[in-house]
């Protein structure tokens, strides 16, 4: 039987999963799954207690809207999740195993995320809006939606005031009185919910300490909030609400891999996740690796356990294409308690590793290898860890991994369906040296669905944003679509990105032309080998700063066809002062020359040069890249070409810095680029 190709609509069919945990005791695995029912026509979120021994599966509900983010406590009879029915919005409920009766908990005005039970069950910790002044009382009394619409109108009304940086953050916008505060509400329903945290800051990756009276958390209550990729580590207890900062003048990783605090299984340490000074926050290298920590819970003793290898150099990672592991940790302390457990790339290939806690080595080993990427981990039970894992072709499954071995054995796979019946293309790599000869540049080539022998093909070039993320062994419903339609889709991992080592990962490699020459390098090398790939229609897009690099070579290349600039970055000083990660001028003798660099430095410059039809796409509420730019990029377009030059501009209201998520936006979106590349190429 001969295989569909996929559709931009398999966006809106697509089976996810998240939150993974397995029970070993009964020998089930018990996850949240985001489905399309074809019978109502509607898309349906479920949590799933399934047997690993007969694949019979348990269906816990409390008759809501996107239910999931399921945790089963210690004794393994109740498990708490969440669920918004209408007027209430997402609220916490628990399911009584034995007795099967459903339980709210929770009446949160602003809803809740993030929760989790204490060990010994009395409690469940978790996050909600708040700021100081609001009563609890108020904050937990629900309104109709008529009230609570009023009173987010009323609060766009009110004047936004700013004494220093830090005031805004794409996808949140500009900085309001509510922001994430910790609540605990116990588990017997003797009395509501009651706020643990206190300030106008943000306390989030939470977890209980062993003795059920203490919370850790990472908050910016002490930092500057403008330095919004690291925070302090607090203690709170429960009880007294004492505060006590365990880290000072420390970068404990909060954005965009935050690693939660750990308790070591004896109590007396923690494992953080601090970026390396060594590196130079800020300097030429960009973002800083992250080393794991052991911190005694007084923050006198701060040891690093990670030492870096020629394979690993990092203790997170930022693949850009491994779309799996969704509420799962990137960082487990494993089941005997003597190592942790953590997922970081290693050329391309994204592994789970472990370290000692303990002792003078610190080397990571590799507990898993293969041309695929694992970016999630359950938490560990008896040497055995359940782990989230993609490939190119297949979308994401869960494996339960033998922590000493690496075993692997298959427990579900998500996207049967697309596996069974469509063409998904395989994915073929190389690696070629650079013409410096300071690194070498990994590609990745997916031919078109059901492509002839002999044919040729209209292909894309596609860059990943960052520049620091990198493209991995993954699976890319966006690419696979593309080749669905009947283009080829390639793309690399130039200088600027992580998983290669520290020298290949230099910022300044990304921003000097370096990585720009390695990206042209891989399209030469890409065409010798594959003759599948017309050279003669090429297209070139990509996000971010893949947008960034999409107007560099515009501006440079003439061997493009077309060109598609999504997001992109566009002018230093639009971004200086409009984006959220504002920059610095203070090393200039006045601000009027760092605006003059700025501006003759950026990639607006020389948008004459370019030759071929460009469509660019942006969000209208993009704080990382401020759509300010995409004005100006269509204004400079137009102004420096003749008329009939082919140039567009679409703008997608509500959207931040991501592509659209709202299904009839999300089509809209990728038909535009579908359009345009089909008439251009």
């Amino acid at each position: 039987m001969s295989k569909r190709a996929s559709e931009f609509k398999d966006f809106d069919l697509e089976e996810t999963i998240s939150f993974g945990e397995y029970l070993p005791d009964t020998n089930e695995i018990i996850y949240a799954r985001s489905f399309y029912e074809e019978a109502d026509s509607v898309r349906k979120n479920q949590v799933v207690v399934q047997s690993l021994k007969d694949k019979s599966q348990e269906i816990i509900t409390a008759g809501g809207m996107g239910e999931g983010n399921p945790k089963v406590s210690s004794d393994n009879k109740k498990i708490l999740f969440l669920s918004a029915l209408p007027e209430t919005g997402r609220q916490l409920y628990v399911y009584d195993r034995e007795t099967k009766e459903v339980t709210r908990m929770t009446n949160m005005r602003f809803g809740l995320f993030d929760p989790l039970w204490s060990p010994d069950g009395k409690w469940i910790l978790f996050t909600s809006m708040a700021a100081d002044g609001m009563e609890e009382e108020w904050l937990q009394t629900m309104v109709n939606k008529e009230e609570q619409a009023k009173y987010t109108r009323e609060r766009a009304k009110k004047p936004v005031e700013i004494t220093d940086f830090g005031y805004k953050f794409d996808g949140l916008g500009f900085a309001q009185p509510e922001v994430m505060h910790l609540w605990v509400v116990p588990t017997d329903g003797s009395c509501k919910a009651k706020r643990i945290t206190a300030g106008p800051a943000n306390f989030m990756h939470a977890v209980w300490a062993p003795d059920s009276a203490h919370v850790m958390c990472e908050s910016n209550l002490y930092c500057k909030k403008e330095i919004s990729i690291a925070m302090d580590v607090l203690t709170i207890d429960i009880a007294t609400l004492e505060v006590v900062r365990v880290t000072k003048d420390k970068l404990v990783v909060s954005y965009p891999n935050p690693v939660r605090p750990l308790f070591t299984p004896d109590g007396k340490y923690i494992i953080v996740g601090i970026l390396d000074y060594k590196a130079g926050y800020g300097a030429a290298t960009g973002y800083p690796a992250c080393i794991l920590h052991r911190v005694s819970l007084d923050g006198t003793e701060i040891t690093p356990i990670f030492e870096k290898t020629d394979e690993c150099f990092d203790s997170v990672q930022f693949p850009y294409n491994a779309h799996c592991g969704m509420g799962l940790e990137k960082v487990r302390i494993s089941s005997d308690g003597t190592s942790v457990l953590f997922a970081a790339g290693s050329r391309g290939e994204c592994r789970i590793w472990k370290v000692a806690i303990y002792g003078d080595e610190h080397r990571p080993v590799a507990v898993t290898k293969g041309k695929v990427a694992y970016n999630g981990l359950g938490v560990p039970r008896l040497g055995k860890v359940l782990a989230a894992r993609t490939e190119p072709n297949r979308p994401e499954a869960y494996y339960l991994i033998d922590e000493r071995t690496g075993e692997e054995v298959l427990c579900l796979q998500s996207g049967k369906d697309m596996i069974e019946y469509t063409a998904l293309s395989p994915v073929e790599d190389f690696f070629f040296e650079t013409l410096d000869g300071e690194s070498k540049v990994h590609g990745f080539c997916m031919p078109p669905q059901n492509a002839k022998k002999g044919e040729k093909y209209p292909t894309i070039v596609y860059v990943h944003g960052g520049p620091h993320p990198f493209y991995c062994y993954g699976f890319d419903l966006e690419y696979q679509c593309f080749a669905g339609a009947g283009f080829g889709v390639i793309y690399c991992n130039p200088r600027g990105s992580s998983g290669y080592g520290d020298v290949h990962r230099n910022l300044e490699r990304a921003m000097d032309g370096s990585a720009y020459t390695d990206i042209m390098q891989f399209v030469s090398e890409a065409c010798k080998r594959y003759d599948w790939i017309d050279e003669d229609r090429l297209g070139f897009t990509g996000g971010s700063y893949g947008g960034y690099m999409t107007n560099y070579t515009a501006t440079r290349a003439k061997k493009f066809k077309a060109y598609i600039t999504q997001r992109a970055v566009v002018n230093d000083l639009i971004s200086f002062a409009s984006s959220d990660m504002q920059g610095d001028s203070t090393s200039y003798p006045t601000f009027g020359e760092y605006m003059v660099h700025a501006v003759e430095n950026s990639v607006i410059c020389g948008m004459e040069k370019v030759n071929a039809p460009f469509l660019i796409l942006h969000g209208e509420d993009d704080l990382r890249c401020p759509v300010e730019g995409a004005h100006q990029l269509f204004v400079a377009l137009k102004d420096s070409h003749a008329e009939d030059f082919p140039v567009k501009l679409v703008l997608y209201p509500f959207v931040s810095h991501n592509q659209p998520s709202h299904p009839k936006q999300r089509q809209h979106y990728y038909k535009t680029m579908l359009d345009w590349f089909t008439q251009y190429l």
